[in-house]
């Protein structure tokens, strides 16, 4: 009778010790939780600089351009004075996630497209282009850059000045599962 008093005060003390450590574990996991519930998280991309790293001139004229961050930071406008062919502007634009999410950068869209058709009748001979920055992505608190090159190609038209507005967007998205 001894011994089943002794094994049975044993499982109780055992039972009472795995309540308490059970306790104590949904105490830190809560803690935990409301620690990730509390924490806001944040999705912000933007155009924060820009800079003409290069400017060639084909004549006496050299090229010029003129651009501004606006729309908090989403849209770039910018417009291109070329006035001889060979004329050529360099620019260097910093995209940066100030979010606490990595991002995925969607797409750049140009407007107008010069791209297509019916606008590049508008600028011809003049071209631009951008580096590739669609699809990359970005992790939070990085930033990357977007080169844009606008060029003024020989051609067997008449030269003349070309005044160019242009406008880039930024399209992102979250990526919250990596």
């Amino acid at each position: 009778m001894n011994k089943l008093l002794r094994i049975r005060n044993s499982v109780i003390v055992i039972l009472c010790i795995t309540i308490i450590f059970l306790g104590v574990g949904f105490i830190a996991l809560s803690v935990e939780l409301k620690k990730e519930k509390d924490e806001v998280s944040s999705f912000d991309v933007s155009f924060v600089k820009i800079a003409k790293t290069s400017s060639v001139k084909g004549s006496n004229v050299a090229p010029d351009g003129t651009y501004e961050i606006i729309n908090g930071g989403k849209e770039l406008n910018m417009q291109f004075t070329m006035n001889s062919i060979h004329d050529e502007l360099l620019y260097l634009v910093t995209i940066q996630n100030k979010g606490n999410l990595p991002a995925e950068i969607v797409d750049i869209i140009e407007s107008p497209d010069y791209s297509l058709p019916v606008f590049k009748k508008m600028i011809n001979p003049v071209s631009i282009t951008l580096s590739n920055v669609k699809g990359k992505i970005l992790p939070a608190g990085e930033e990357m850059d977007l080169k844009i090159s606008v060029y003024y190609n020989p051609s067997t038209l008449e030269v003349a000045k070309k005044v160019i507005p242009y406008r880039i967007g930024l399209i992102t998205k979250s990526r919250q599962s990596m």
